[in-house]
């Protein structure tokens, strides 16, 4: 046993460092950034873990042991860009970050001088942001299930974040009940076997038998398309597009003329039933013709437009952001200022400021209605 656990610690980095160059070389490596952070985190805890390798009393070493630490933020990020096409990471996240690092640094480093109880405690407080943030990472993944509007991305969720995100919550609770004893001969075995085949089947995965997977998981979302816009090449056959565009102007109608957009408990299932169309043709409909990827940037166009348009009025000066934003249909004010900021480059209250100023705010995307 004593001679396979090194050559499969070994065989998983190898193949960890493949999917690192193969993912970096593509083209939009930078949307990638993510995975290639994820793959050298696990590439470092494979190092790391392993006996013969002594992070913990070599300061050298210091690099592979903040990444392997770093792993639990790395895939909560992962999960962000992966299920919601979300790549803000609010300051909450960094500083809990950072935290878990230094918690983890301070609990691990035996050339640090530090107390056994105080290596105890911050042990603890590792382990809880980290639990924090994988279990972050699972609720996202439950809660935008339903809004996804890519297939394939809505299937490979329970892949990515699911099977991963329950596996490293199981080794954070391994190592808690280890405390900072190493574990048996047959548990770093297992370990390391089950590590190795999740790196092989996403490397047959993401390279080899689906490779447009990386693709589904890391498109960018497309520019919204205008009703007369031509059917994408997506469409499948038999759909038309003057029947597409037929539906498109219903679906404005219902959007526009109703307010449907300010509830903020809107979903796919409610519209669907609203425009009496299956779900799987509004998805595609909202995907392919209109150019989103998630329902909710679909909807929060509208909601956008909705509260621009009333910061704009002078009347309305004396109401506050958040009450045009809820009304609107925005649950809270974390998720409208995030998508505030991300269409217009600039904080409501800015935006809103720029207009007393005499100087013109900036035009908002190209409504996906036209």
């Amino acid at each position: 046993m004593n001679s396979i656990e090194p050559l499969l610690r070994g065989a998983g980095i190898a193949i960890a460092i493949l999917l690192l160059l193969v993912t970096a070389a593509r083209g939009g490596w930078r949307l990638r950034a993510a995975l290639v952070v994820v793959l050298s985190c696990v590439t470092a805890y494979l190092a790391c873990s392993s006996p013969a390798l002594q992070c913990r009393a070599e300061a050298g070493l210091l690099p592979l042991v903040l990444a392997a630490l770093a792993f639990p933020f790395a895939f909560w990020r992962l999960a962000s860009i992966v299920l919601e096409d979300d790549r803000h990471v609010p300051r909450v996240a960094w500083i809990g970050a950072a935290i878990m690092i230094a918690s983890g640094l301070l609990a691990a480093m035996d050339y640090l001088q530090v107390s056994q109880s105080w290596r105890g405690a911050w042990g603890g407080v590792h382990k809880l942001v980290a639990i924090g943030f994988l279990g972050a990472a699972g609720v996202r993944a439950w809660r935008s299930r339903e809004g996804d509007l890519v297939d394939a991305r809505r299937r490979l969720r329970w892949i990515v974040v699911g099977a991963l995100g329950f596996y490293s919550l199981g080794i954070l609770l391994v190592e808690i009940y280890l405390q900072r004893s190493a574990p048996p001969a047959w548990v770093d075995l297992l370990n390391v076997t089950v590590i190795d085949l999740a790196l092989l089947s996403s490397a047959v995965f993401l390279l080899g038998v689906r490779t447009q997977a990386q693709e589904a998981l890391f498109e960018p979302p497309a520019v919204p398309s205008k009703p007369d816009a031509p059917a994408a090449p997506e469409a499948p056959p038999g759909d038309s597009t003057e029947g597409d565009s037929a539906l498109i102007d219903r679906l404005a109608a219902l959007m526009q003329d109703k307010h449907l957009y300010r509830d903020a408990a809107l979903s796919v299932k409610l519209l669907a039933t609203a425009l009496n169309v299956p779900e799987y043709v509004l998805r595609r409909l909202i995907l392919v013709r209109l150019g989103h990827r998630h329902f909710a940037s679909f909807v929060n166009d509208y909601r956008l437009r909705e509260v621009t348009a009333r910061m704009m009025d002078p009347a309305l000066d004396r109401r506050p952001i958040l009450t045009l934003a809820l009304e609107a249909g925005f649950g809270s004010i974390g998720p409208f200022n995030r998508a505030f900021r991300e269409r217009y480059g600039m904080t409501p209250t800015e935006f809103r400021d720029r207009r007393g100023t005499g100087v013109a705010p900036p035009n908002p995307k190209e409504n996906l209605l036209g």
